[in-house]
């Protein structure tokens, strides 16, 4: 459990701005949905890119991009979930709306 979690521990950057990015773009509701599902696909393409090489790390340990994918799925999910719903909370307390834009 522990590689995918130090896995998940470097591709959250890369899928948080993605996140934030979304947020800013279309709103609180479209940017948790975006983040849930084209996050990881953003978050691999920044792994892809600048930490190709920590590929090999988990080649040794016997596990695939494909179990990456599937667990840093599951994390996305249940880190997003209260990330965005307490954004969600925050900005309709302080905005009186859910959507930023």
């Amino acid at each position: 459990m522990r590689p995918y979690i130090q896995f998940y521990k470097d591709l959250f950057p890369f899928v948080i701005t993605f996140g934030l990015i979304c947020i800013i773009a279309v709103g609180v509701i479209w940017g948790f949905v975006l983040f849930i599902t084209l996050g990881l696909f953003a978050g691999f393409a920044g792994f892809s890119a600048f930490k190709k090489n920590e590929y090999y790390f988990y080649y040794n340990l016997g596990i695939t991009p494909w179990k990456l994918f599937k667990v840093s799925f599951l994390f996305n999910l249940l880190v997003g979930i209260p990330l965005f719903g307490g954004l969600l909370i925050f900005i309709s307390f302080v905005l009186g709306s859910p959507t930023i834009t």
